[in-house]
């Protein structure tokens, strides 16, 4: 179920809102919380009801293994914490193997077939809805009741941390520790006034960038990369420009709608998304994109690696290691590979500027920032190398730079009116935090946003970072 379709906006929404009102009004607390646990199970059976035994799995294997993480007194400390340690890694190594089985074994049969010049045919599989987001809060999890933080033998604030349909799908990558004070079995769960309007504002204002403003670029985007058209210099700018304002929409988009939709049950979720176009420089743009992967890779993965603790070797290595594997994770494919490695470049190339104390003018930092940015979306959006080569040798002028009736795209006041937004207009948090005149004002802008959007999306695309 799509948070931009009209089952959700117009059915499971409401109601379920009713129904949490209805509960929360009564005081039947744990009621409450199996009613958002049994919701949230509902919202994700609604693409496919097969993979709840998927997810059920995954929920009463991790919270069965996070009880065996419990320290044992009666064991030697030092003893306890090796034993305590294997259980940590095997515990992270099978939710890791349930998602590499999943989303991997078809790329690493593919590309060990042609390393090997061999033909294998595999029976297709169909990859869990949110595999990757909950398996990711599920190494959270483990993690955490590892290290002894409070609340780890709450099975009910488990599942519900786990399945809450809001971050469900796409993220924000969430930590226990962030839920469980929020929601577990002595919160004060209600229906507030402030809480529905914030919750239901920002909800709009995502809503607003998914369907009016990121799939008014699909129209551009799909054609230029998903096809054979010869490009030029302009229209591979152009579609490069095109497909990084789609997916900064989507997913600022997609963010919006689930901090909005978790603030209107009363959670607040961390922010996922700073206005990282007006970023000055890789470091700052990975801090403002998706900003709780970034600390994911950087809490789980980076620093685990040796950070930047072991020279500036090895902090270029585990650097480049972490965005490797990053760009694995958005997509099983070679091009999301080559994307994490310039991102990986990316970073070496900044810290290694930094390191030496040079900098640059901050249009000239934001503007190389900017273009590199835009040229690595070349190999997250092309479905093959042979499409991404064709564009960067049009972005560097190989393939002409013709105009007029050559040129694919022929209006670009979309595309420019996108980039303004971005980098000169203020983002969500900004607009929340204006002193609004007055209530009929708030209201006036919510219905704007919220009526043009639902009038608009009779045909709902699905948002890109569903197929991560």
């Amino acid at each position: 179920m799509l948070f931009n379709s009209y089952p959700f906006t117009l059915g499971f929404l409401p109601t379920f809102l009713v129904l949490f009102w209805a509960f929360t009004s009564l005081n039947l607390r744990r009621a409450t919380m199996a009613l958002l646990i049994l919701g949230s199970l509902f919202f994700y059976a609604w693409w496919n009801w097969h993979f709840l035994f998927l997810f059920g799995f995954s929920m009463i294997f991790n919270f069965g293994w996070s009880l065996l993480l419990t320290p044992n007194p009666q064991s030697a400390p030092i003893e306890r914490e090796k034993f305590r340690r294997m259980l940590l890694g095997a515990g992270i190594a099978v939710n890791l193997a349930l998602l590499g089985y999943f989303k991997y074994r078809d790329f690493f049969m593919t590309s060990t077939a042609a390393l090997l010049g061999a033909h294998w045919r595999g029976m297709p599989l169909v990859l869990p809805l949110a595999i990757s987001f909950f398996t990711f809060e599920q190494i959270t999890y483990l993690v955490g009741a590892w290290r002894g933080e409070p609340g780890y033998r709450d099975f009910i604030s488990y599942c519900l941390f786990i399945a809450f349909f809001p971050h469900l799908i796409a993220g924000p990558v969430v930590r226990y520790a962030e839920i469980y004070p929020q929601l577990n079995r002595n919160s004060r769960l209600s229906l507030t006034k402030a809480n529905m309007s914030a919750g239901l504002m920002i909800f709009a204002i995502g809503l607003f960038k998914k369907v009016i403003l990121a799939d008014s670029f699909r129209s551009i985007v799909n054609p230029l990369f998903d096809s054979s058209v010869p490009l030029v210099f302009l229209d591979a700018w152009g579609a490069l420009l095109a497909f990084g304002l789609e997916v900064y929409f989507d997913f600022s988009g997609y963010s919006d709608m689930a901090i909005g939709l978790a603030r209107m049950f009363g959670v607040k979720f961390p922010e996922n998304f700073d206005s990282p176009y007006k970023s000055l420089s890789v470091v700052e743009f990975w801090r403002r994109w998706h900003m709780t992967l970034s600390f994911f890779l950087r809490d789980y993965l980076y620093i685990p690696l040796g950070g930047n603790r072991k020279g500036q070797f090895r902090r270029q290595l585990n650097l480049s290691i972490t965005m490797l594997l990053g760009g694995l994770w958005h997509g099983a494919s070679w091009t999301f590979v080559v994307w994490g490695g310039l991102q990986g470049l990316y970073l070496s190339i900044n810290h290694w500027w930094w390191d030496r104390g040079r900098k640059l003018p901050p249009p000239l930092a934001g503007a190389i920032t900017f273009v590199s940015i835009t040229a690595s979306w070349a190999f997250f959006r092309a479905p093959t190398f042979t499409r991404a080569s064709q564009l960067f040798a049009a972005i560097a002028g190989l393939h002409g730079f013709s105009l007029g009736p050559f040129s694919y795209i022929k209006d670009w006041r979309g595309i420019i009116i996108g980039l303004l937004i971005v980098i000169c207009a203020p983002n969500r948090q900004q607009i929340m935090a204006w002193r609004w005149q007055n209530d009929w004002v708030y209201a006036g802008v919510f219905a704007a946003l919220a009526g043009i959007s639902v009038m608009a999306m009779s045909n709902p695309p699905p948002f890109i970072y569903f197929q991560f």
